[in-house]
């Protein structure tokens, strides 16, 4: 296998690894205090299962970026395409902004999805504000896809 295939795989593990590790923080934020509240109130669990799934969608878009990376160096239908090792590089290099935004965002959204669940649990009626306070972190998440997938459509010559 070649450097810059390499290269690029560990593009693909930064994001993927990034983003499921940033989901896994915020859930097991939200979970905690949920857990606490439907011990008391468990009729309140569709409420608090959707403020809980809210931080999972990082890990989505960290696996979204790994699988456009696989497909674009021809590792996922077909054979591999051969690049150079600066190639290669940037693939790596393109994985930093969807890897970071989704490790902080999911950490960041689980937080607030975990207050959302105070929400839940003092003013029920106030539960959808809960989920768009929450929501609000993803947009970051979704820019640093976003510029992650530029870098690969537009900046790097195959």
């Amino acid at each position: 296998m070649s450097l810059s295939i390499v290269l690029a795989l560990i593009g693909v593990a930064i994001a993927v690894a990034c983003g499921a590790i940033g989901s896994c923080f915020g859930v097991g934020s939200v979970t905690r205090v949920g857990a606490g509240l439907l011990s008391k109130e468990p009729e309140k669990f569709p409420q608090v299962l959707a403020l809980s799934a809210l931080p999972s969608t990082q890990a989505l878009y960290g696996l979204l970026f790994g699988f456009v990376v696989l497909i674009q160096i021809g590792l996922l239908g077909g054979g591999a395409k051969t690049f150079d090792v600066n190639s290669g590089l940037a693939f790596l290099l393109s994985a930093i902004p969807v890897g970071v935004a989704c490790l902080f965002s999911g950490i960041a959204q689980g937080r607030a999805a975990a207050s959302g669940v105070k929400i839940l649990a003092n003013k029920p009626e106030n539960f959808s504000q809960a989920i768009v306070l929450a929501s609000l972190i993803e947009s970051f998440a979704i820019f640093g896809l976003v510029i992650s997938l530029l870098i690969v459509f537009v900046g790097i010559p195959l």
